[in-house]
C-alpha cells in the first residue's frame, strides 16, 4: 500500500489512520471511497480516528460514502477494528458517544469517542494489541 496514493486519510501512524477530510471540496466522495478500497483490500487491521466529526460533507458525498460503508460493512469489520471520534467539547462529545453506541449496535463494530486525540492514539494502541508508550513498528 503506498501512501503517497491517500490524501483524505493519514497513514503517517499506520495501522492507525487519521481521517482528514474535513473541509475536503465537493465531490471528494470518489476520491475517499478510492482510498476505503485500498484500506479495505491491505490485509492488515487499522482503526480509524476522525478527529473533525463535526465537518460535514455535501449531501452529495455524505450520501455516496454513506453508500459505500452500508454496501462494504462486512469487509469493513474483517479490517477495521474501530472508528474512534474526537471531540473537545464535552457537550458534543456526550452526543457522539449516544450516536456511537447505536451505531456499534447497528453495524457490530466499535464506535468511540474520546476528548483528546492522544487519547484516542493510546486507544487505538489498545485496540490493536500495541498498548504502551513506546509505540510500534511499522512494516
Amino acid at each position: 500500500m503506498n501512501r503517497d496514493q491517500f490524501f483524505f486519510h493519514d497513514l503517517s501512524q499506520f495501522p492507525i489512520v487519521t481521517a482528514k477530510h474535513g473541509g475536503a471540496p465537493n465531490g471528494y466522495s470518489a476520491s475517499w471511497i478510492r482510498e476505503m478500497e485500498m484500506l479495505v483490500n491491505n490485509p492488515q487491521t487499522f482503526v480509524m480516528v476522525v478527529p473533525d466529526m463535526r465537518q460535514e460533507a455535501g449531501h452529495e458525498d455524505r450520501k455516496a460514502m454513506i453508500e459505500w460503508q452500508t454496501t462494504n460493512m462486512p469487509r469493513l469489520k474483517a479490517r477495521c477494528r474501530a472508528f474512534i471520534a474526537v471531540e473537545r467539547d464535552t457537550d458534543a462529545l456526550d452526543k457522539i458517544r449516544k450516536r456511537g453506541d447505536k451505531m456499534a449496535r447497528a453495524f457490530g463494530m466499535p464506535f468511540l469517542a474520546v476528548a483528546t486525540p492522544n487519547e484516542a492514539i493510546q486507544c487505538a494502541r489498545e485496540l490493536l494489541g500495541h498498548s504502551g508508550p513506546g509505540g510500534f513498528v511499522v512494516d
